[in-house]
């Protein structure tokens, strides 16, 4: 069966809404946006990371990475340095509080909460293998 314009169309639209409720939903329940968990995520991971970085892993266009690093400097959950060897390189690392959030999103946050039980196991790995299978495939 071929899928129609049309078709294409409206599941971009549905994908679009999907990612705006789950995000909504992420930054109800644990009071950080869902982009500003996943760049303090990473900096727990690496330690330290330019923004320029976090842009290309997070795939984020880099004025964004820089509002966010900005909001999240200001909320006291990144710090930023100069690269001592080169004054226009910014280093971002995480602070105890971002450590404490991520401890407490991990402790306190079980997947149903975000998205309800009506969800089992397999669809959530069947929608997984789908989204990677779209962005690997896509230029």
């Amino acid at each position: 069966m071929q899928m129609d314009v049309k078709e294409y169309v409206n599941l971009l639209h549905d994908l679009k809404v999907l990612e705006r409720k789950i995000a909504y939903i992420f930054e109800e329940r644990l009071g950080i946006s869902l982009t500003r968990f996943q760049i303090i995520k990473y900096l727990y991971e690496v330690d330290v990371a330019t923004p320029k970085q976090l842009s290309k892993i997070l795939e984020i266009d880099a004025a964004a990475i820089t509002r966010h690093i900005n909001k999240l400097e200001k909320e006291g959950y990144v710090e930023k340095s100069r690269n001592e060897a080169n004054n226009r390189e910014v280093y971002v690392r995480i602070t105890e509080t971002s450590k404490n959030k991520i401890d407490q999103c991990t402790e306190e946050t079980d997947i149903s909460q975000i998205l309800g039980n009506k969800f089992t196991d397999e669809d959530l790995k069947q929608l997984i293998v789908l989204l990677k299978k779209f962005n690997n495939n896509l230029i």
